[in-house]
């Protein structure tokens, strides 16, 4: 803010100045005071880690997330997790900046990122930490790229399905915003044969925003995750936001343009209700701080149970650990909104049986009629309809992922996105 004054040398004038000088420094702090009200953070992208690996070779290299906020906005910050990792790991430097093409950075808006005032941060196994706010012009859906210099790693904490291309490269380049020296991290995790293209120890990103509505948590596990979602003749492609959540996020976006809502994805594949087996920890181990931590949520979308049946769980039990889910989620005066558990795709080609099938419909119809939910999306009735083998439904046949046995293909997926009614999360007045 600029002014202009009128000098003097007599005393009368220069004690007018500073009385001057004092209303303009007030009238500033009122009127970023004023700014400030309204504004409020918001989860705008997040990925749930569900395992760490080791891997050679992390110390001095620098590994370039790429991540799509739902909902813009004037400020952002970061949250780091080392939840999964056996190891501590150190990084010596972050940034922000907006994705260009591969690996680069748009010149000129990478920003450096601190962690309590500090570039450098430790974290322990099972931690994680939140960056400072920092200033930065957010853009719904415009792809951004955080960059970590790792001074010192053994294992990663990851979120493996992540479907996106992220890069590493030697050396300290987390500041540089040339792509050269970086190329593509692992399309699998160690071990792994399975295509998933991971996210390393980034989890979420939260946005400062005054005009937003609030933001959906949608959890659950590989049918929230998006397995199979960008798979085309067997082949997994990155980089294409084909999970029925982005679908859901592109509409909310449509449909309520001056109050938006951001949706963020917490599903893990493979991941179980029920503490004791399944791929990361139980949905009720990790609902705190996976859902109930979301800065700025209003609404939980819960779709989850198939892994559980699959694994011998009965429908009573399945059912008693999702009223605890939903017990918890509106303690914290949160919404929830369930989903019907639809078929697997070739229930004869997976080991499903007709007893399981029991199950899938017995809980089904408790989340119909008996359910503590604020809503229920009937997915089984949209993606039901394939040939029954052995008394057990599978999808429709245009839903069926090829090669895949168990999910839906990205058309299942846009059918389900577009099949939630917007209205379960009209904005209300503040």
């Amino acid at each position: 803010m600029a002014c202009r004054t009128i000098c003097s040398t007599t005393p009368f004038h220069r004690n007018s100045i500073r009385v001057a000088l004092a209303l303009t420094v007030v009238v500033v702090a009122a009127s970023h005071a004023t700014a400030q009200q309204g504004r409020r953070w918001f989860s705008a992208w997040t990925v749930a880690h569900n395992i760490g690996e080791v891997i050679p070779d992390l110390d001095n290299t620098t590994v370039r997330m790429i991540v799509r906020p739902t909902i813009g906005g004037q400020a952002l910050r970061i949250k780091l997790e080392n939840t999964r990792a056996r190891t501590p790991v150190t990084f010596s430097a972050a940034f922000v900046g907006v994705a260009d093409t591969g690996a680069a950075v748009v010149r000129g808006t990478n920003k450096r990122l601190t962690f309590a005032g500090a570039s450098r941060v430790t974290l322990a196994p099972a931690e994680g930490t939140w960056s400072d706010p920092v200033s930065f012009d957010v853009r719904a859906f415009q792809r951004l790229a955080v960059s970590l210099d790792v001074a010192s790693a053994s294992d990663v904490s990851m979120h493996t399905l992540g479907l996106v291309t992220n890069y590493s490269a030697k050396g300290f380049l987390a500041r540089e915003s040339s792509a050269q020296g970086f190329a593509p991290i692992p399309r699998t995790a160690p071990g792994s044969r399975v295509v998933e293209f991971p996210f390393y120890w980034l989890a979420s990103v939260d946005v400062l925003s005054s005009s937003a509505a609030g933001t959906i948590v949608a959890v659950g596990d590989s049918w929230v995750d998006g397995r199979c979602s960008t798979t085309e003749n067997n082949v997994v492609r990155p980089d294409l936001y084909q999970r029925w959540v982005d679908v859901l996020a592109a509409r909310l976006t449509s449909a309520f343009p001056n109050e938006p809502r951001a949706i963020v994805n917490k599903g893990i594949a493979g991941n179980r209700i029920i503490p004791g087996g399944g791929n990361g920890p139980s949905m009720l181990d990790r609902l705190e701080r996976d859902v109930l931590e979301r800065a700025g949520a209003t609404h939980v979308l819960y779709l989850q149970g198939m892994n559980d049946i699959g694994n011998g769980a009965s429908a009573a039990q399945i059912t008693s650990a999702m009223q605890q889910v939903i017990d918890r989620v509106r303690a914290k005066g949160l919404s929830i909104i369930g989903g019907t558990l639809f078929p697997v795709a070739r229930p004869d080609l997976v080991g499903w049986t007709s007893a399981m099938e029991a199950h899938r419909v017995g809980v089904n119809a408790w989340i119909r009629t008996q359910a503590n939910l604020d809503g229920v999306i009937d997915f089984d009735r949209l993606m039901s309809g394939g040939s029954v083998y052995d008394m057990s439904a599978s999808l429709k046949s245009q839903f069926a992922c090829d090669g895949d046995s168990v999910h839906p293909n990205a058309a299942g997926y846009k059918a389900m996105g577009e099949f939630i009614d917007l209205a379960l999360f009209k904005p209300t007045k503040k």
